[in-house]
């Protein structure tokens, strides 16, 4: 059963920040842990979208692409770090963008070291960050001018970006029980491509 369509919009728009809000920043919290911090969180699981269409819909740009360069940046608060990916577009599915553009992606968490070579690590629990040099399927929205992320955001915080490996998908989602893992993992590529095409409506010429 879906939520009400206006509670869906308003939690998936904090849906890329952690469920948890520290109060010490990142490198406080690495100086009270001796230099090393490795802090595990919940990402946001307050909407969880039943199939890749409602997926799809709230979503204003899907792309497949290629990461070639990601930097971690910490947020002005101090208190997260978000993984700045630059994409190489292959195909964009749905948006104003031209195949081969490059896009910056912030994902949340990642590896950030300071200035005094104290370390954080805000790793999502039950999630499989991207990878250097591999090919993905992005479900992203707009950038927000009031975020602290730099680039677009992922339309959902765990379950808009899956990978493509040996033309199989493998959803970032580790959670077994979600319900776009347990459809769409081990479906081949072009099939899945195909139901993503088929849920987001054609263009008029």
């Amino acid at each position: 059963m879906l939520l009400p369509s206006a509670l869906v919009v308003l939690a998936a728009a904090a849906s890329s920040v952690p469920a948890q809000h520290p109060v010490d920043s990142l490198h406080d919290r690495a100086k009270k842990a001796g230099g090393k911090l490795i802090w595990r969180y919940k990402p946001n699981r307050s909407v969880i979208y039943p199939n890749i269409e409602e997926l799809a819909k709230r979503s204003n740009i899907i792309v497949v692409g290629r990461t070639v360069e990601q930097k971690p940046t910490l947020t002005k608060d101090g208190k997260f770090i978000t993984q700045d990916c630059l994409i190489r577009v292959q195909e964009v599915i749905k948006g104003d963008l031209p195949n081969g553009h490059p896009l910056l992606v912030s994902l949340p968490g990642g590896a950030y070291r300071f200035d005094d070579d104290t370390y954080a690590y805000a790793m999502p629990v039950g999630y499989q960050p991207p990878q250097k040099g591999g090919t993905y399927i992005f479900f992203l929205r707009g950038k927000n001018a009031g975020s602290a992320f730099k680039g677009y955001q992922l339309a959902s915080a765990t379950q808009a970006l899956f990978a493509v490996k040996n033309g199989l998908v493998e959803p970032a989602d580790l959670v077994a029980t979600d319900p776009l893992v347990s459809k769409y993992k081990g479906m081949t590529a072009p099939d899945f491509l195909q139901q993503i095409h088929r849920a987001v409506p054609r263009k008029k010429k």
